[in-house]
C-alpha cells in the first residue's frame, strides 16, 4: 500500500503559519521535511499559496506523447490520477498517439494554437530545436527552481547545459543514459539457432552470413526491422564517427577524432555513401522489406516473430530487458561504437510544457512528481501490479508478467520507460538486470564527453533554409538508409536539392556559431 506522503509548503505567510499551528501534534509529527517537500502555487496566476494540495484548484492536464496503442491505457490514468489528485490536485490525460501520427499531429496543434500542457520533444521525433524556433515550448527554468528541485538535482549541469537555446532551458530532461553507445540488438532464438557469436563484431557488414541464413531458412522473418520514424543514420552519429549539431537530420554535422571543429555536410561524406550502399545491397537481398520506408512502426510485427534484428540500436544496461518487456523475445545486443555523451544524446529524450498551457506550474509539479515518485512512474512505465505485471522479487524490485499471460495478451506493455521521468526509479524486468541502473549511472559518470558537450546552436539565422532542407531531407532520406532507392541514382539529387535548398549556408553558421563558442571558452 502506497505511504501518503502530503505535499507542505516552506512559505511564512501569516495564512500558512495559522494553518500549520491549528494541525494536530500527531500531523506535525508525520510532515515530510523541508527536502522532501515541494512548492505548489495556484495555476491560474494567483499568488496564493496553500499547505495542502486540496487547496489548490484542481485541473486536468493533458499530456501527449508516441507510442504504440494501448488497450489498457485508460486504467493506468485513472490510477495515476489517484496519486495526482492526493499530491498536487491534478488528474492527468494521456494521449498516447501512434509512431506514425505524433509528429504530425503536434505540428498541427501548435500551429492551431491549440491548448494543452505536455509533450514528448525530442531532436529526432517532434522536434525540440523547431518547436522552439516556433515558439511552442515555454522557458523552464524559473518553473524547474520553484517547482521541480529534486528533478533539477537530479541532472548534471552540464547536460542541462545541453538543452539551452538562447541562454534558455525548453525541455525538462528525461534521466537515463546519456553515454550511448550503438549497435545491435537480436533475438536469442535465432542467435542461438545459427550458433551467432556476436563478441568479436564491429560492424554491421559482419551481420551478413546471419541475415543470409534467415532469409534461406526462416520464412516470413525479415532479418532487420527498420522503420520510417526513427531515422536509421542520424540517430547513431558516433558509430560513424561523427555527431549531430543542431537538429539531427539537418545538413552539418562534425568528425569527433579531428582536433578541430570543422562542419560538414554529413550526407555528402564516404561514411553515408557507404552506409546506403550497403542498406541497398541488404534490401536487394531481402535483408531489409521492400516498404521499410512506409513503416512507422514495427512493435506489433516483432511481437509476432516477423524481424530478427535492430540495428543502429542504442546498447545500454538492462536493454535485453526491456526488449523482452516491449517484444516479449530474449535478445542479445552489442555495441559497435564507444560510449560517449553528445549534446544529440543529452536531449534524446525531453518532456516540453507547451506555449498554450493554462496551468505551467501544476505541469512543472507533474513533471517533478514524475521523477521523484516512484509509483508514479512505475505505473506509467509497467501498468497496474497484478494486471500488467507481477513482481517475481519485491525487494529487488524485479517484474515479470502475471502467471500463463502470454505477452500479446497484457493490455499495458509501452516499453518505453525512457521517455518518462528519471528512469533509475523503474523496476527490473529480470533477476540478471538487477544492479544496472547503477552501472548506467557509472557509464554516464565515466564516459567521455564530446568536445561540443554544452553547444547549442541557434537556428534563427538561417530558419528558412532549415525548413527547406527537412522537406528535402523527408522526401529521400527514408527512402535512401532503407535501402529502398539505388543511392548512385538518388543521392547526387539528394545533394543537388539540399544545396539548393540552403545546405552550405546552414553549415557556415553552424561553423561560425562553433567558433564563437570555442573562442569564448578559452
Amino acid at each position: 500500500m502506497r505511504k501518503r506522503k502530503p505535499m507542505f509548503l516552506l512559505l511564512s505567510a501569516l495564512l500558512m503559519m495559522t494553518m500549520v499551528t491549528a494541525a494536530c501534534t500527531k500531523k506535525e509529527e508525520a510532515k515530510p521535511s523541508a527536502s522532501e517537500s515541494s512548492s505548489p502555487q495556484k495555476s491560474a496566476g494567483a499568488s496564493e499559496q496553500a499547505s495542502e494540495p486540496s487547496a489548490l484548484e484542481p485541473v486536468e492536464l493533458t499530456y501527449y506523447f508516441p507510442g504504440t496503442p494501448q488497450r489498457d491505457l485508460a486504467l493506468v490514468e485513472a490510477e495515476m490520477n489517484k496519486i495526482l489528485k492526493e499530491k498536487i490536485n491534478a488528474t492527468i490525460k494521456l494521449n498516447l498517439l501512434d509512431w506514425g501520427s505524433f509528429e504530425q499531429k503536434m505540428n498541427v496543434m501548435s500551429g492551431a494554437g491549440d491548448s494543452f500542457d505536455l509533450m514528448f520533444t525530442a531532436p529526432w521525433i517532434n522536434n525540440y530545436y523547431q518547436n522552439v524556433a516556433k515558439g511552442a515550448l515555454l522557458p523552464l527554468d524559473d518553473l524547474l527552481d520553484q517547482y521541480a528541485p529534486k528533478t533539477k538535482a537530479a541532472v548534471p549541469q552540464s547536460v542541462w547545459d545541453s538543452t539551452k537555446i538562447n541562454g534558455k532551458i525548453y525541455g525538462s530532461i528525461n534521466w537515463q543514459i546519456v553515454a550511448m553507445p550503438y549497435g545491435v540488438s537480436i533475438r536469442k532464438d535465432l542467435a542461438d539457432k545459427y550458433k551467432l557469436d556476436l563478441s568479436q563484431m564491429t560492424k554491421y557488414e559482419q551481420l551478413e552470413p546471419f541475415f543470409e541464413q534467415i532469409v534461406q531458412n526462416d520464412k516470413g522473418v525479415t532479418p532487420m526491422s527498420f522503420q520510417n520514424n526513427y531515422d536509421n543514420f542520424t540517430v547513431q552519429a558516433p558509430y560513424f564517427g561523427m555527431d549531430t549539431i543542431g537538429e539531427d537530420a539537418s545538413p552539418g554535422w562534425y568528425y569527433l577524432n579531428k582536433p578541430e571543429v570543422k562542419v560538414v555536410n554529413q550526407y555528402a561524406t564516404p561514411e553515408f555513401k557507404q552506409f546506403i550502399d550497403l542498406m541497398y545491397q541488404w534490401n536487394q537481398k531481402g535483408y531489409i522489406r521492400k516498404d521499410a520506408s512506409s513503416i512507422t512502426d514495427t512493435t506489433s510485427d516483432f511481437k509476432a516473430g516477423k524481424y530478427a534484428a535492430n540495428v543502429g540500436f542504442p546498447v545500454k544496461p538492462g536493454a535485453e530487458g526491456e526488449l523482452k518487456t516491449r517484444y516479449g523475445f530474449e535478445f542479445v545486443t552489442k555495441a559497435f561504437s564507444q560510449p560517449l555523451i553528445t549534446t544529440g544524446r543529452a536531449i534524446a529524450t525531453m518532456t516540453g510544457i507547451s506555449k498554450t498551457s493554462k496551468n505551467p506550474e501544476r505541469a512543472m509539479m507533474f513533471i517533478e512528481l514524475i521523477n521523484s515518485d516512484k509509483d508514479l512512474y512505475n505505473l506509467l512505465c509497467h501498468g497496474i501490479e497484478g494486471k500488467h505485471y507481477v513482481f517475481t522479487n519485491k525487494d529487488k524490485g524485479v517484474i515479470g508478467l502475471p502467471e500463463g499471460v502470454k505477452p500479446e495478451e497484457v493490455g499495458y506493455t509501452p516499453g518505453t520507460d525512457w521517455m518518462f521521468g528519471n528512469q533509475f526509479n523503474g523496476f527490473y524486468a529480470s533477476e540478471a538486470d538487477v544492479g544496472n541502473w547503477d552501472k548506467t549511472i557509472e557509464l554516464n559518470n565515466q564516459a567521455v564527453s564530446s568536445s561540443l558537450l554544452g553547444f547549442n546552436f541557434n537556428p534563427d539565422p538561417v530558419k528558412t533554409e532549415l525548413t527547406q532542407t527537412a522537406s528535402v531531407t523527408k522526401q529521400y532520406l527514408s527512402a535512401l538508409t532503407t535501402g529502398t532507392v539505388d543511392p548512385n541514382k538518388v543521392l547526387p539529387t539528394f545533394l543537388d536539392k539540399l544545396k539548393a535548398a540552403g545546405a552550405d549556408k546552414i553549415a557556415a553558421e553552424k561553423q561560425k556559431q562553433i567558433d564563437e563558442w570555442i573562442s569564448s571558452k578559452k
